[in-house]
């Protein structure tokens, strides 16, 4: 079982770091444990708070995974009750319920399917990677890009999909040939003739040069520090 899904793969902006003050009952403030999954234990760091509009925010860090400030969705806060997601494929979910002094989260983290017991204790304050939001796309980079990433396994096929959406750079990754479809992109920025897009949920990212035609994206897509070349055709 993958437990975070594998683009490639085997899992620019500035951002502010605002801390945000705990309650003693609630689940505002840092937290610090594990995932238990067979044979090992998978360290997660997640801070939870509420923003200036009181609405939950959140982030997980993974460091095994290398995954850091990757956002939380669909914070839900029920009396003890407490429920969070990860962005991407099968949508990986944390369901738990704080003890009785507020200062323990336990529960199960499910996906694909499989349920795995998970135990959190509160160290401190929260502290949210707020990103800022991306700049619009140049026309000509939006679109669905083709391409294949050659890995020692074999070929795999890849699909970038960029658009424009409420007054920003939007994007998603599909890895057709392992079934994971609509992996989200976090940082989407164009400099010259050259994008940068990262993908934080599997800790990668692609940097490539727009052909003067328009027509080809030509770079490195680069996971877990390992860079691997991939040439990017926009579908007609």
């Amino acid at each position: 079982m993958k437990l975070i899904t594998s683009f490639c793969f085997c899992m620019l902006s500035v951002v502010s770091l605002v801390s945000f003050a705990q309650t003693k009952t609630g689940p505002a403030g840092h937290w610090e444990g594990s995932i238990a999954v067979p044979s090992m234990e998978i360290k997660v760091l997640i801070d939870l708070a509420l923003d200036a509009g009181g609405q939950w925010i959140g982030d997980i860090d993974m460091p095994e995974r290398k995954v850091t400030d990757l956002p939380l969705k669909g914070i839900s806060v029920n009396g003890s009750a407490v429920s969070f997601e990860l962005p991407g494929p099968s949508v990986p979910k944390f369901q738990g319920k704080l003890s009785e002094d507020g200062n323990s989260l336990s529960g199960d983290f499910i996906q694909a399917g499989n349920t795995f017991p998970f135990t959190l204790k509160r160290t401190g304050e929260a502290k949210v990677s707020a990103p800022a939001k991306n700049a619009e796309l140049p026309s000509q980079y939006i679109g669905k890009w083709e391409g294949n990433i050659k890995t020692p396994a074999g070929s795999l096929r890849t699909v970038f999909n960029l658009a424009n959406k409420s007054g920003a750079a939007d994007g998603t990754i599909d890895s057709p040939d392992q079934g994971a479809m609509g992996i989200p992109m976090n940082e989407i920025s164009v400099t010259g003739g050259s994008i940068k897009m990262t993908v934080r949920i599997v800790n990668g990212s692609f940097v490539g040069k727009l052909s003067e035609d328009g027509k080809t994206l030509t770079g490195e897509w680069t996971q877990s520090g390992n860079p691997l070349p991939l040439v990017l055709t926009k579908a007609q």
